[in-house]
């Protein structure tokens, strides 16, 4: 069911490696917590169109997370029919491979830094500290016109390695 930010903070302090967070929704359930927001990339839609997944804490039951992604998918879809894509970004550096997200169907979408890790060492703006490069994972909900052109990868010299490497296998 859908809960507020505030009500699920202590759990996610408690159980989630990067704490609670206030801005956003929250579904919590047998299975755990998600939490959705607004995209913080300004490059992604902020008109209400795309939410960001941004804390999933599980329990640790079998099958748990595909079985909360179906009921939230459901319910996003029901309750808030104008969102049509679901973004998340996974952490390998924290052991986070992407299997939930390929279990219920989510799709890669790589950024540019996974595919050729930016010259800056991919700084942190707060502190200076080179952060991980993390995987970005993407749902349809329905369709939309803009989510290819939104997701590809505009860096030419990815994209002409990638045609080259295609052609050559």
């Amino acid at each position: 069911m859908w809960v507020s930010t505030k009500s699920v903070g202590p759990f996610l302090d408690r159980l989630h490696y990067l704490g609670a967070v206030s801005r956003g929704f929250c579904w919590s359930d047998e299975h755990g917590v998600m939490v959705l927001a607004k995209p913080t990339s300004r490059r992604l839609p902020q008109d209400g169109t795309w939410l960001e997944l941004v804390r999933w804490c599980l329990l640790g039951q079998k099958n748990g997370g595909s079985k909360q992604w179906a009921k939230v998918s459901k319910a996003l879809r029901a309750d808030l029919p104008q969102v049509t894509t679901v973004v998340s970004y996974s952490d390998p550096s924290q052991g986070h491979t992407g299997a939930l997200y390929k279990a219920c169907n989510w799709r890669w979408k790589p950024t540019w830094h996974r595919l050729r890790p930016p010259p800056s060492g991919n700084g942190s703006w707060k502190d200076g500290k080179a952060q991980s490069v993390k995987d970005r994972w993407v749902f349809a909900l329905k369709p939309d016109t803009r989510r290819d052109q939104l997701l590809s990868v505009k860096d030419e010299s990815i994209v002409r390695r990638m045609a080259a490497a295609e052609v050559a296998a």
